[in-house]
């Protein structure tokens, strides 16, 4: 049985005008969409918000 060496996280980034930083970072798409969400409404006047997937190694003895 296959079993995955990888797994998947997004991360919410954030530009206030300095660069593109992380502000949070979940484990599934529906999450993450719903943290944008909440960042846009908070955050007045910030445009530059995205989701970015990324893949972890998953260690062996870690979860």
């Amino acid at each position: 049985m296959y079993e995955r060496k990888t797994r998947d996280e997004y991360d919410i980034e954030t530009n206030y005008g300095y660069g593109w930083e992380v502000e949070c970072c979940e484990f599934t798409m529906k999450e993450a969409k719903q943290r944008k969400k909440e960042y846009i409404e908070n955050a007045r006047g910030l445009v530059d918000i995205r989701i970015k997937k990324r893949r972890v190694p998953i260690q062996k003895g870690a979860d």
